[in-house]
């Protein structure tokens, strides 16, 4: 006899059966029990969820001779028919390769008749979404007032596609994922069964990569019991998944910023023969998860067994909310490049390494806090050492006229704008303004000289005095900055650097 794989062997025959889906199940069961059934159905769901499997009992519930009844006999005529798949009035059609206009018109003109030898009727539309849109306008009618011995049930992985005017036309049910807690239970239910150990790891494993799909997970078990597998570890090397252990270190590493373990894990996947890219996308789930964990406020989000809520609750204490949103950010966005890489193993590494240089953040209560203890300080404006210290300014110049002058010369001279930045606050010296530049600089140049004696002049009214000094016997005023304590102390707290000086004086 054939070998019968286990989605199929183990395909529920009655709703109570039916693993998750309660809502749904819930549903039919009291409409069969009201004798309230709809005339059309849609089932809306991601693949392997039971759309077509809860389609076919509810046929059989319809027929069972023992009904219309909430769960079928599975024993009379019937039951067994639909079961097999060979009775004549339960017609299963697959939109994507039957999808044309023409199948639809033979459909309706098949739904005028009675039943060969059923109570009723059952059309099971599979992919209805494939259906093209001359098709949808076939079926409207016919399925807004079908005859009362027909039922349409529609079934879909992609609702959205579904015409507005047929959606209205049915009544709709969204099938969901199975949590991952009850897909492992399914699994160990079905392994004792089959008479096969199989270490609960490895069954939480095959449930995470199912993604929430019941039809998936049978599908892996049905791999890995064939090939012997019995351990997490055997199961790893077969699928080629990462370790959770793996993923969990890789993840410490990068908020250690660590880049050299970092690397050194990423070599360990690549050399065990781990896909990447899933590597990359557990690594992004992963952190996902964390920030879950550490804005939850105690409570359970994620669906996954202790063990992992309780590393990921310990880790999330060593980082802040600010520092795991970038790290996701990041990693979020160069998944899809190294999916796409033809070196995926590079592309990781850049982008682990780009998530290492994410600045560490410091929690607003302690930035805060030092911020007060710097307030009491006095930040001194110091000019350059050989300068006279300035004498008072007029109201005419001010650093806000200063600044007025810088932007208007940036518009048609740039770089002599940007030059003027670097300089202190020029002083006043009766009817004459006076700047202090260093030699060799842009206003010895004649051009850049002119345009600015005439820029005050126009502005200010008064005429511009440059001193030159020798580069030799001063530091720059960023160089000055950066020696201040204070200043030191404020990049260590913000973790920046000096770009740009500014001179600000009160007016």
């Amino acid at each position: 006899m054939a070998y019968l794989v286990l989605a199929r062997k183990y395909r529920p025959q009655t709703f109570d059966e039916v693993v998750g889906q309660e809502h749904v199940v819930r549903t039919l069961k009291n409409a069969i029990k009201q004798g309230r059934l709809a005339h059309a159905f849609l089932f809306a769901g991601i693949r392997g969820i039971g759309k077509t499997t809860i389609a076919r009992i509810l046929a059989k519930a319809i027929n069972c001779e023992e009904g219309p009844a909430e769960n079928p006999c599975n024993q009379c005529a019937a039951c067994v028919e639909i079961t097999e798949g060979r009775a004549v009035d339960v017609q299963e059609i697959d939109a994507a390769s039957n999808r044309g206009i023409d199948e639809i018109r033979e459909l309706r003109e098949n739904v005028k008749f009675r039943p060969a030898r059923l109570r009723a009727k059952i059309y099971i539309i599979d992919e209805a979404h494939m259906l093209t849109r001359e098709a949808f306008n076939a079926l409207l009618k016919t399925l807004e007032e079908p005859p009362p011995h027909v039922h349409f049930i529609l079934a879909t992985t992609e609702p959205q596609k579904i015409p507005v005017t047929i959606l209205s036309r049915c009544q709709r049910f969204d099938f969901k994922r199975l949590p991952l807690t009850k897909i492992v239970a399914h699994l160990q239910n079905i392994c004792n069964r089959e008479g096969v150990a199989i270490e609960d790891e490895a069954l939480v494993l095959i449930a995470r990569e199912a993604e929430g799909s019941v039809r998936d997970a049978l599908s892996l078990l049905d791999q890995a019991i064939s090939s012997g597998v019995r351990t997490q570890r055997d199961l790893l090397e077969l699928f080629g998944l990462a370790d959770h252990l793996l993923i969990e270190k890789l993840a410490r590493a990068i908020l250690d910023r660590d880049l050299g373990e970092s690397f050194k894990l990423v070599d360990q996947a690549f050399a065990q023969g781990v896909d990447l890219s899933l590597l990359a996308q557990d690594l992004v789930e992963y952190f996902r998860n964390l920030l879950v964990i550490k804005t939850a406020k105690g409570q359970v989000l994620l669906d996954l067994p202790e063990s992992e809520l309780s590393s990921l609750r310990t880790l999330s204490l060593e980082a802040e909310t600010e520092e795991l949103l970038l790290i996701f950010q990041v990693l979020l966005a160069a998944l899809g490049e190294i999916k796409r890489s033809p070196v995926p193993k590079l592309s990781l590494e850049l982008a682990v390494a780009r998530a290492c240089e994410v600045g560490k953040i410091i929690p607003l209560e302690k930035l805060f806090q030092k911020l007060e203890e710097l307030k009491g300080q006095t930040f001194l404006r110091e000019d350059h050492p050989s300068a006279p210290a300035a004498p008072p300014q007029r109201p005419e110049l001010s650093p806000a006229s200063w600044n007025e002058i810088i932007s208007f010369l940036k518009e048609t001279y740039p770089s002599l704008g940007a030059f003027l930045e670097t300089l202190a606050l020029p002083s006043v010296e009766g009817n004459r303004l006076k700047i202090r530049a260093p030699e060799g600089s842009l206003l010895e140049e004649k051009l850049y000289r002119e345009r600015l004696e005439r820029t005050v002049q126009e502005r200010l009214g008064c005429s511009l005095e440059i001193e030159f000094f020798s580069r030799q016997d001063s530091l720059p005023t960023k160089q000055k900055l950066l020696e201040k304590p204070i200043v030191q102390e404020a990049l260590k707290i913000f973790g920046g650097r000096i770009v740009q000086v500014k001179t600000y004086e009160k007016e």
